[in-house]
């Protein structure tokens, strides 16, 4: 007779974490009562143990089909919710499935119970709005499908509205017609909409040098749009954006009453564009949240992971919110706003307030706002670039048009030089804090923020290679892990005869990264930065030649497909295309989201070595540094260091960081072995082939102080050439040759 498994409880995750019984249950049944770094790591153990409250599932086998699916909202008397619920009704009715409603009055304590009512008499879950935490939504989707709306967390499904480019019309908008200035009136602190909201305003409104404000935490109703009105009038501005349609219509009327005029004083625009935003006099301008499209969008893909739980790949879909214009913009404003660019009430007068530039905050977020938790007179602002290559663009437009640019960003290592190289970056060099942080960093992460010899941030992650591969496949083909680059192209040659829909490994062609880490690993230079203006090029040498030919025969002989590897979300590539990816180590939580039915499957090694097996040398992809721009008075360079050194190294902000990352932090990687942990997606612990593979980082490398033209001329002369019969190997010459007539126009010294 089999052997039950057996259950995870309380007290194993007190073991495995180190505490008590009684934190643990404070820990998943009251949040918040316990430091966030304990209850935050608790919660993941709890997740990788497989734990599940009790009520939430009595029984290890399947629960059974009900025919009912459950919508948990924050308010119904939120038009936005009533609308989306009505909406996703009527769309699961039709599939044969009835609606749950329930309403949990914004309080994650009450929706946290409501799921655990909920979760045994219904098929699948979706969660509007979601106040409750990444931990405990990660912990139903254990039990049942769900899916989230109006909340995107990598790897779930989920269903949300990009507001960016019509917020960013409207701020466009805005701009043209005389305003200089915006409030926004923000809503809950932990509403996932919101924030993203604020975030996309506060970029608009950077591009656009318009001074931003924000009133938060504003009651969700008219009576809340008045109050908040109170708070505009201590420093108003010439336009506002709130929360909802709702605050905005008691915005307009408690201005009236203080003698402003809608819109010739202020112009104000709404949220969802529900029917009273038309009605209103002057009829309001809103952003269309398109709620019932998502809701019937939200109900097919809910109803898609019930009937199908095992094939279903988690994915998000994202609609296009649109600006809708109305009377209540003034298309003539005189600005009279007076104050300087980018303030914002300050929580005190001894409050200093920092700007973030970043790609993205969804992840990052909860370590930001514990940072102002214990630091309540520190205040980051975060400005959200959305990808990496427009995050850098916008800051770099700023620098040559020598316009304000933010205090700190978050900047991929590789374009790090590029910035220091112009002179837009604090250097943070001094003997004193190399020693305070240089012992307390990864070596490869930490050379690699540095600039001839001068640092210029503090790095975030590591982000060395590893070879992921699919055992079964290799199983199946009767294949053996390839240990040497030789090995891989025979093995894989060899695949491709026997099935030409596979092939042993990829080439990324996103950008330029992929390809120069098969030359770093190879320990051959292309170029050598020699000190902050000479630069000597290596790309005719033979063995620079002699890797270009090796990776353009795998490709002729169909061991190598080159190609846009992943979409910033997901593989590109159906399962099982692929044996192997060589690539940086936080790919693995990206293949875990993008092929969820090969848990267990995949499996990580260290890279094939180019010669000696004995002797693998690995190379970087990728990676983030926190830097922070020259000229900062030293009041405020101290606060923006004091948040550097907690957010890359504190262990309270290591702990914090979102699954999947492998934190900078030296000790971190190391610790993970030691405690024996093994990643629940590879079944294996992973920890220990990134622990050697940061070892075995080749650290004779230079990035060139202009990564954007030498992606750019990768893109336009290399890629196109990545391809069977291609000869890339032979444009090398012109591929030098353009780089270096850069290189002399950026005032560099080339040899």
């Amino acid at each position: 007779m089999a052997q039950a498994k057996h259950k995870a409880t309380i007290y194993d995750i007190a073991k495995e974490a180190g505490v008590s019984p009684s934190t643990v249950s404070r820990a998943l049944s009251q949040p918040g009562r316990i430091a966030a770094k304990t209850e935050f790591r608790i919660r993941r153990i709890a997740g990788q143990l497989g734990y599940l409250a009790p009520g939430d599932d009595a029984s290890d086998g399947p629960l059974p089909a009900t025919g009912m699916i459950a919508a948990i909202v924050p308010t119904l008397t939120n038009v936005l919710y009533a609308t989306a619920i009505n909406a996703m009704q009527r769309r699961l009715e039709s599939k044969g499935y009835g609606l749950i409603t329930l309403d949990t009055d914004q309080k994650p304590a009450v929706e946290r119970k409501a799921m655990s009512y909920v979760m045994r008499n219904v098929d699948g879950v979706a969660l509007i709005s979601s106040r409750l935490s990444e931990p405990d939504i990660r912990r139903i989707t254990l039990v049942r499908p769900v899916i989230l709306l109006n909340r995107a967390i990598p790897g779930l499904s989920s269903v949300t509205v990009d507001v960016a480019h019509a917020i960013d019309e409207a701020v466009r908008t805005l701009k043209r017609s005389g305003h200089s200035s915006i409030t926004y009136l923000a809503g809950p602190a932990s509403s996932w909409s919101n924030e993203y909201r604020r975030r996309c305003i506060r970029a608009a409104a950077f591009r656009y040098d318009m001074t931003y404000r924000v009133v938060r935490e504003c009651e969700l109703s008219v009576a809340g749009g008045g109050k908040a009105a109170e708070q505009y009038l201590i420093r108003p501005t010439d336009a506002v954006f709130a929360f909802n349609d709702s605050v905005a219509a008691g915005f307009i009327a408690a201005a009236r009453r203080n003698g402003l005029r809608v819109p010739e004083d202020v112009s104000v625009i709404g949220f969802d564009n529900t029917e009273m935003s038309s009605l209103l006099s002057p009829a309001l301008s809103t952003i269309d949240m398109k709620a019932s499209q998502m809701a019937v969008r939200a109900a097919d893909a809910l109803v898609a992971a019930v009937r199908n739980p095992e094939g279903n790949r988690p994915e998000p879909i994202t609609l296009t919110a649109e600006f809708v214009q109305r009377d209540s913009v003034n298309g003539h404003k005189r600005s009279t706003m007076k104050l300087g660019p980018y303030a914002e009430i300050r929580r005190s007068s001894d409050s200093i307030v920092l700007t973030m530039l970043s790609n993205a905050f969804n992840e990052t977020m909860p370590r930001i706002n514990e940072f102002m938790r214990t630091h309540p007179h520190i205040i980051i602002d975060p400005i959200e670039g959305r990808t990496q290559e427009n995050t850098l663009s916008l800051y770099w437009e700023r620098v040559i048009n020598h316009r304000s640019v933010p205090d700190i960003i978050n900047v991929e290592r590789t374009a790090l030089p590029q910035l220091a190289a112009s002179g837009a970056l604090q250097d943070l060099s001094g003997p004193d804090i190399e020693r305070e942080l240089g012992s307390k960093v990864d070596r490869a992460a930490w050379q690699s923020a540095h600039y001839a010899g001068r640092l210029y941030g503090i790095p975030g992650d590591q982000s060395q290679t590893a070879m992921f591969y699919r055992a079964d496949l290799f199983r199946h083909y009767e294949l053996e892990v390839p240990q040497t680059w030789d090995e891989f192209y025979e093995e894989g040659v060899a695949l491709h005869a026997r099935n030409p829909q596979r092939y042993m490994g990829v080439l990324d062609t996103t950008d330029v990264q992929h390809y120069l880490s098969f030359f770093r690993s190879a320990c051959v230079r292309p170029w050598t930065v020699e000190d902050d203006s000479t630069i000597t090029f290596h790309m005719r040498d033979d063995l620079v030649r002699s890797v270009a030919e090796f990776i353009q025969q795998c490709i002729d002989d169909g061991a190598l497909r080159a190609e846009p590897m992943w979409d910033n979300r997901y593989m590109r590539a159906e399962s099982g295309t692929y044996l192997t990816v060589t690539y940086a180590n936080w790919l693995g939580k990206i293949l875990a989201a993008s092929y969820p039915a090969d848990k267990g499957l995949w499996k990580v090694t260290l890279p094939p070595a180019f010669s000696d097996p004995s002797r693998v040398s690995t190379a970087e992809i990728g990676g983030s540094t926190l830097a922070v721009s020259a000229g900062l008075p030293p009041v405020r360079l101290q606060a923006a260091m004091t948040f550097l050194r907690w957010f890359q190294l504190d262990p309270v902000s290591v702990e914090l960081r979102a699954p999947g990352g492998v934190s900078a932090a030296a000790g971190y990687v190391e610790d993970l072995t030691r405690r024996g942990t093994v990643d629940p997606y590879f079944d294996q612990p992973i920890y220990d082939v990134y622990a050697k593979s940061a070892a075995l980082v080749n650290r004779d490398w230079d990035n060139l102080p202009f990564f954007s033209q030498l992606d750019a001329e990768f893109a336009r002369l290399i890629v196109p050439a990545l391809r069977p019969g291609g000869r890339s190997a032979d444009l090398f010459d012109e591929w030098e040759r353009r780089l270096k007539i850069y290189a002399v126009s950026q005032g560099f010294t080339v040899r």
